[in-house]
């Protein structure tokens, strides 16, 4: 059976083949022909001609790679492979004859010619009824007049609706710029259509070509020859006033609203809520909720207004043109009773009362409408609107602690030993809620209640859990590790805990803010040496949770001073004669401890426990109590754990502590066996792969914490690191926090006037889309360079080599910024373009901190790709400086953006914002795409980095894998100090490499493509 298949193109044309019985898809055959004429004249006067090229389409395929027919029986073992399909293509009124003979039926079509035929068909329509607009739209550097639909609401509902429809066949193909839109793929047709027919209509109504008239009359004249117009300053209002006058044509009409009302005041009300603070639903006679569903229209032009059917009956009429508003209320019911099911029932033959008074709702049908309802109504247009005082609360949990003695609120010096009061408080949402409250709440046996004046939905099994957690563990006496390690296991707590709370010096610790808020201890006598600022501040922390009696973990950078600080600590306490600390390092450091401690505090008594000649029993007790420090190795510590546990330590202080981060080692078991008053871990890597690494460094600090590690796996490791659930995490930051201190060589307060500069290049992989257009422009330009005669000037071959650059550059980007085509950023959901998958996720991190963005580019048109997709993804605006803005522009868009409230992210093309800013609200820096000039880049990167910039800058650098650009860096970053010679002028320097070499640094890697 003969079958003619059809695609539109990129190029805006029709692809037609022709698909008959054991034969390749391609032309027709004249005894094709004959089977399709005379019923279809226009498709086979189409088919007559010759195939003007060859398309790659995606064709059901054999195992064997053979293409399967389409009308033969379904096969489990087909799948979409290339084909090549030489194909006959049509542009503007023959595209149009075919289609429109397509459209009346009849014809062995398949479904992808049959949907672009039910396009054309709309888009005639809209001709017919005079509902199209004159367009004007810059492509590929010049301005293109046009016909296009009107962009109303109308247009709208049956664009989304008729894109749905779009058969897989077309969404399945890959065009260069990847697989199309369904979207695309209508505009496409629609444009072309109404082009056409509006074109033919105005023949003798549209001025003539007119190439010397004021711009506005260029564009009336070229809408009927279709000459494109060069750019032009005054194009470009123009073009900005067409699209607003677009957009006004959608003010005029309704949108549909379905209104919930809340029950009215009832006088019977529960003994307990009489204060009025709780209420649930307004029960009827029969115990029902008596909420009630209305039906209203809201005028575009005034969405302030909301109508019932009456009065939006009365003010169309005094609208003439407008929309009925009956049939737009039947239109929005027949909507939302699609896109929600329930609702048919709800409103099912009950418009004019649902349009008037409402319909009653249950509680069930209310939040399975809000919850479940919600997203897909508002999809379909149809908005939702709730009571004003309507929210969802989440329970959650903090906790208070006191210290039990007397005078503890003067000086608060509670002990680990000592015993707290402790008081769980209970809230919803940010409102504290008693025991009684909870009971009142889920006695209503509702999901819905009225809290303090709000509408709230809850958790009713979530309210009796907590009203039982809280009379029986509601409070009670333990101590401060005991309180925070029920925290951390979580067990029986029906909520997240958001805080603990406590006064004086503990609520400091607690908080984990003790090192910035408590006062800070001078340099203590002793000490031969001055403390930084925030070496003091640790002093003060380690001294402080030392008296305290709690486990710390100082986890500084390497470089930041450790062990001066816990020098300072033993210096700082040695008047008082605490007691001997033992210390516990790697063999390796051993020396530099002695070294260190006689350097700094040249007074303290050090020993070091090492060699075979090492006291032990009794020798080794008396001689640690005449010490002030013992140092000794993870190994000795092993083999002499019975005699060291026997003496009255004062402190234990491990060393690079991931040396116990697996807890079941012999060393990590000896560290626990040995007991101590205090115990302190120096580590610059408390976490080194997994949560259990901070678990075991804890247990080792303050036993008991985090439980076992089995418990520690089910409570945190396994729902945080593979789950990725977050309350977990919080919990656990809770619990952790007052124990660990951890600051940073980029840290303000330890950097000096310049911050670290953190440079780095991060790879991404080409998506395959990215990869298939790389290949076609190598192997176009290795094609190119071999036709060429030798005889031709070397400068021909330096701009076709530069030529190929900028087109990899624009790929490795996105395939959107080589097309040209406007496509979109993303393609369902998922990124076309490694690049920005990656500048996304650093986007997104940076942004979760609170810190901000200064993304380079050298391509304005990428730029401006970018710009609306960043814009988007941070939920506000992102400016883009580049050489188009003013220098107005340009100060107000600076001066924002240095703003605490300003953008988040900034776009610079580089060479507008590369030289001449100060940008250091921003700390970090991305160059999207190279310059290949290192010089150039670090200018650029100075925006941030310079002067006035107090955080650290983290500078990346985007290649993609296997690509010409990873191949460039590796030059670069191998010959740094030679860039200038190498590639000081660009890329230039690539030109003259001989054809292998070219080949070489220009070839698509075998690991360039991602999963």
């Amino acid at each position: 059976m003969l079958l003619v298949h059809g695609l539109w193109t990129r190029e805006q044309s029709l692809a037609l083949w022709v698909e008959a019985p054991r034969r390749r898809p391609g032309p027709a055959r004249h005894e094709d022909l004959a089977a399709l004429a005379p019923a279809a004249d226009a498709v086979a006067r189409a088919l007559a001609r010759p195939a003007t090229t060859t398309l790659t389409v995606l064709l059901p395929c054999t195992p064997a790679g053979r293409p399967a027919a389409s009308t033969g029986r379904a096969r489990a073992d087909l799948r979409l492979l290339p084909v090549d399909v030489p194909v006959v293509e049509l542009t503007g009124a023959r595209a149009l004859e075919v289609l429109t003979e397509v459209a009346a039926g009849g014809l062995p079509v398949s479904d992808g010619l049959r949907w672009l035929a039910h396009v054309a068909a709309g888009a005639r329509r809209a001709v017919d009824a005079g509902h199209v607009v004159p367009d004007l739209a810059l492509r590929d550097g010049a301005w293109v007049a046009g016909w296009v639909p009107a962009p109303d609401r109308a247009f709208g509902r049956w664009r989304a609706a008729v894109a749905q429809a779009c058969p897989p066949v077309l969404r399945a193909q890959r065009s260069p710029s990847g697989p199309p839109r369904a979207e695309d793929l209508l505009d496409g047709v629609c444009s072309v259509v109404v082009d056409v027919l509006v074109a033919d209509r105005t023949r003798s109504v549209v001025p003539h070509d007119l190439p010397d008239a004021p711009a506005p009359l260029a564009w009336v004249s070229a809408l009927r020859t279709g000459r494109a117009l060069p750019d032009d300053p005054v194009l470009h209002s123009l073009a900005r006033r067409v699209r607003e006058w677009h957009r006004s044509g959608d003010a005029d009409g309704y949108d549909v609203l379905l209104r919930v009302v809340e029950p009215e005041p009832w006088d019977d009300v529960p003994d307990e809520l009489a204060d009025g603070d709780l209420a649930t639903a307004a029960p009827d006679a029969t115990g029902d909720p008596t909420w009630r569903l209305q039906v209203r229209l809201r005028p575009l032009d005034d969405p302030s207004l909301v109508l019932t059917l009456a009065e939006a009956r009365a003010e169309g009429g005094s609208r003439p043109g407008a929309e009925d508003p009956l049939l737009v209320l039947l239109g929005g019911i027949a909507r939302a009773g699609a896109a929600h099911p329930p609702l048919r029932r709800v409103l099912g033959g009950r418009t004019d009362a649902a349009a008037e008074h409402g319909v009653e709702l249950s509680i069930g049908e209310l939040l399975d409408l809000v919850e479940n309802g919600g997203p897909r109504l508002s999809a379909a247009g149809v908005a939702v609107q709730l009571p004003r005082h309507w929210t969802r609360k989440a329970l959650s949990f903090s906790l208070s602690a006191a210290a039990v003695q007397p005078g503890a609120i003067t000086d608060p010096r509670v002990r680990a030993a000592d015993l707290l009061d402790f008081r769980w408080q209970a809230a919803l949402g940010d409102s504290p809620v008693t025991e009684a409250e909870l009971l009142a709440l889920a006695a209503a046996k509702s999901s819905l209640v009225r809290f303090r004046g709000e509408w709230v939905q809850v958790d009713q099994e979530a309210l009796r859990r907590s009203a039982t957690f809280l009379r029986r563990r509601g409070n009670g006496r333990a101590t401060v590790v005991d309180v925070l390690a029920a925290v951390a296991s979580g067990r029986d707590l029906p909520g997240p805990v958001t805080s603990i709370e406590a006064r004086g010096v503990l609520g400091d610790v607690l908080s984990g803010q003790a090192a910035e808020r408590l006062p800070e201890l001078p340099d203590p006598p002793g000490l031969d040496a001055t403390l930084r600022p925030y070496q003091r501040r640790g002093l003060t922390w380690l001294a402080t949770m030392s008296q305290l009696g709690l486990g710390a973990v100082l986890a500084d950078d390497m470089g930041l001073g450790k062990t001066l600080q816990l020098l300072a600590l033993l210096a700082h306490e040695r008047s008082r004669d605490p007691g001997p600390t033992l210390l516990v390092c790697p063999m390796s450091v051993v020396g530099n401890w002695a070294a260190e401690a006689a350097r700094f505090v040249p007074d303290l008594r050090v020993h070091v426990h090492h060699g075979p000649g090492r006291p032990k029993g009794a020798e080794l007790a008396a001689l640690a109590a005449d010490r002030d420090l013992v140092v000794t190795t993870y190994g000795l510590l092993v083999r002499d754990v019975t005699d060291l546990a026997a003496v009255a330590w004062h402190r234990v202080a491990l060393d690079e502590a991931q040396h116990v981060k697996n807890a079941s080692t012999r060393q990590a078991r000896a560290v626990r066996a040995v007991p101590a008053r205090h115990r302190v871990a120096l580590t610059g890597t408390p976490v080194e792969n997994r949560l259990e690494d901070l678990r075991a460094v804890l247990d080792a600090t303050n036993p008991g914490l985090l439980g076992s590690a089995a418990s520690f796996r089910d409570t945190f490791a396994v729902p945080v690191e593979k789950l990725g659930h977050t309350e977990p995490a919080r919990r656990l930051a809770v619990v952790t926090r007052p124990f660990v201190l951890r600051r940073v060589k980029t840290d303000p307060a330890v950097a000096g006037d310049l911050p670290e500069k953190i440079e780095m290049t991060v790879r991404a992989n080409l998506t395959p889309e990215q990869a298939a257009l790389y290949r076609r422009v190598v192997d176009d330009l290795t094609e190119r360079l071999q036709d060429k005669s030798s005889d031709e000037d070397g400068m021909s071959r330096r701009g076709m080599i530069l030529a190929a650059l900028t087109r990899l550059k624009q790929i490795c980007n996105h395939p959107a910024h080589y097309l040209g085509d406007r496509s979109g950023v993303l393609h369902r959901g998922r990124h076309r373009s490694g690049k920005l998958q990656l500048l996304d996720d650093v986007v997104t991190s940076a942004r979760a901190e609170g810190e901000k963005v200064l993304c380079f580019t050298q391509f304005a048109e990428f730029g401006h790709l970018l710009a609306p997709h960043l814009s988007d993804l941070t939920g506000g605006p992102v400016p883009f400086l580049h050489g188009g803005v003013t220098r107005r522009g340009r100060d107000a868009m600076v001066e924002e953006f240095s703003g605490a409230d300003g953008p988040g992210v900034m776009l610079l093309s580089l060479k507008a914002g590369g030289t001449g800013l100060n940008l250091t609200a921003a700390n970090h820096v991305v160059h999207v795409d190279r310059w290949w000039n290192p010089a150039v880049e670090d200018q650029a990167t100075d925006r941030a980095f310079r002067i006035g910039q107090h955080r650290r800058v983290q500078v990346r650098k985007l290649v993609s894998v296997g690509t010409v650009e990873e191949r460039v860096d590796a030059v670069i970053s191998r010959k740094r100090d030679l860039a200038d010679q190498v590639v000081g002028s660009g890329e230039g320097w690539i030109t003259e490499l001989d054809g292998d070499a070219l080949r070489e640094l220009i070839r698509l890697g075998d690991d360039a493509v991602g999963e």
